[in-house]
């Protein structure tokens, strides 16, 4: 019984190598049908079919460069003709622009086939149409600027229509960057700022909107470039102290600042679509350009204005500033939206802070400022995203910088004494207790939770050091010589630092420890800057004993409460 199995089983593996022999034969038979007359025997195999295939792809990148000479020695009899003046020169320029078409054309055609005639091709077309539309414009001056503006970006349209089906990658590169050169030589050349800027502004949305279907992502950087150029150029010749240049035609304010709101719509629109519609992950590129069209935007605007647009920019930003909140707190609340909900979060920041400084003056700015730090505490310790946290400190630092909080602190703790201050510090510093007060009561432990809170702690502290200063120099009523006054101030930063050092062993904030600290650091610059230089031998003695006092007593505050946590 088991020979009789064993027999079988060679049986079936000699009928199934039959079958597989009988298939490569009828292969065989039927590529042979299919092939012309007389082909070799050889080329019924792979190997050969290789073989053949490479020299073919070898021997045809001869006949497609020949075609692309023929093609620029064509272009050349067109620029021969419109020379002799046999033919209006408009008419064969205008040859010529369909004569780059069509090469375009064949260049998206010839993809099938072949790779490299299709590239081939398309920079056959690049060589041919920027030099005919430079010679159209500024040489024979047959075409206006606004017609080449026109032609540059009908050949993006046409090379992105082109290649959409197939999603083609060189042609798309190859047109706009060649459109994009041409333009920019064009204005250098022809100081015609109108149809060019709109032509690359044009080219710019062209690319943004096929970015959003995910085509040509990387392309947008070029176009971005090219109008930031634009713009910017537009703002320095438009808005020059000196007037515009006799070459140049002047702009009115309104439409000097269409271009700007243009140039920021664009950018910003296609982020908001990307980000918001289509929930696609941003990327650094993008973002980057969104934010330079915005300052590029803003900054020729108000210089095209004299500072008359500057409320209404600043009203938009706050309002968009309420989107992107809205944005990092629900559009992209997922986990898997970590980026674009920071992204999200971080333009909410520099929009309310952008907003607030357009839209307000004096201060406004301050209250604007103070209010916005509290309420984005207010909303870190109901959601607890650290970046809330952050922008919290982040708005009382500009509301300090705005009343000039932290130069009056330091002419109180090492300069001339000012007088008392005005009701704009004394928010600040409501604001920065009430942050530090909300925010560190709902942080968790640990530094990096903790560390938020560093910024609010030290500004309640200094200011407060500041004032009992200026109290104390107040109540003198003048009679402190500079070395007393160096002493009390020494005295007036080591009591400081004590008492924060205790509050922070205390309560358990290590933040209120990091806090003595930096005092303490200052404290010592201080002593070198200050009290050495205008110190006599008693002030000296009470700072040095201070300062020695402190130096000892603090790492034991700190460390007890390292040991009580």
């Amino acid at each position: 019984m088991a020979e009789q199995a064993q027999n079988e089983v060679l049986e079936r593996q000699r009928i199934e190598e039959r079958l597989q022999e009988l298939e490569r034969r009828l292969a065989a038979l039927e590529i042979r049908a299919e092939s012309p007359a007389g082909t070799p025997h050889e080329t019924l195999f792979p190997k050969s079919l290789k073989i053949k295939e490479k020299r073919a792809t070898s021997t045809s990148a001869v006949p497609v460069l020949g075609k692309a000479v023929l093609a620029i020695a064509g272009a050349y009899l067109l620029r021969a003709v419109a020379e002799s003046g046999a033919v209006p020169r408009w008419i064969m320029l205008v040859a010529g622009i369909a004569y780059a078409a069509i090469w375009l054309v064949w260049a998206v055609r010839s993809h099938r086939n072949s790779h490299f005639a299709s590239v081939v091709f398309g920079l056959t077309a690049a060589v041919i149409l920027p030099p005919l539309l430079w010679e159209g414009t500024v040489r024979f001056q047959a075409l206006t600027a606004g017609f080449a503006a026109a032609v540059l970006v009908g050949a993006v349209v046409l090379s992105l229509v082109l290649a959409w089906k197939d999603k083609l990658e060189a042609i798309p590169w190859i047109a706009t960057v060649a459109a994009v050169g041409t333009a920019m030589a064009l204005i250098i050349a022809t100081h015609e700022l109108r149809a060019l800027t709109t032509a690359l502004l044009t080219i710019a949305l062209a690319t943004e909107v096929v970015a959003c279907f995910e085509r040509w992502i990387n392309l947008r950087l070029v176009t971005a470039l090219a109008a930031d150029f634009a713009v910017i150029l537009l703002g320095l010749v438009m808005t020059s102290t000196n007037g515009v240049p006799a070459s140049y035609r002047a702009m009115s304010p309104e439409e000097l600042n269409g271009y700007c709101v243009a140039l920021m719509l664009i950018y910003a629109g296609s982020l908001a679509v990307r980000a918001f519609v289509m929930r696609k992950k941003l990327t650094f590129g993008e973002v980057t350009q969104a934010a330079v069209a915005s300052v590029i935007g803003t900054w020729v605007s108000l210089s095209a204005t004299h500072g008359e647009s500057a409320r209404p920019l600043g009203t938009v930003f706050l309002m968009l500033a309420l989107v992107c909140y809205w944005g990092a707190l629900r559009r992209f609340a997922g986990p898997e939206e970590k980026r674009n909900r920071r992204v999200s979060a971080n333009y909410a920041a520099g929009l309310v802070l952008a907003g607030t400084l357009l839209l307000f003056n004096g201060n406004f700015r301050v209250v604007a400022l103070s209010l916005a730090a509290i309420a984005a505490v207010g909303v870190f310790t109901r959601t607890k995203y650290l970046s809330l946290g952050i922008h919290g400190t982040f708005y009382l630092l500009a509301a300090g910088a705005a009343c000039h909080l932290f130069g009056y602190i330091g002419k109180s703790l090492a300069g001339s004494v000012p007088g008392w201050p005005n009701w704009g510090f004394w928010l600040v510093v409501l604001a920065g207790l009430l942050s530090y007060l909300l925010g560190s009561q709902a942080s968790a432990e640990g530094w990096r939770a903790r560390i938020l809170w560093f910024v609010p702690a030290a500004v309640v502290a200094s200011a407060a050091a500041a004032l009992v200063v200026i109290a104390i120099a107040d109540m003198a009523a003048g009679e402190l010589s500079a070395s007393r006054l160096s002493m009390l101030r020494t005295v007036v930063t080591c009591v400081m630092a004590l008492g924060l050092g205790y509050a922070g062993s205390r309560w358990n904030r290590i933040e209120l420890g990091w806090v003595a600290y930096g005092a303490i650091g200052l404290g010592a610059l201080k002593l070198v800057a200050e009290d050495l230089r205008f110190g006599n031998a008693a002030t000296l003695m009470v700072s040095l004993l201070f300062y020695g006092l402190i130096l000892i007593l603090l790492p034991r505050l700190t460390r007890f409460g390292r040991v009580e946590v």
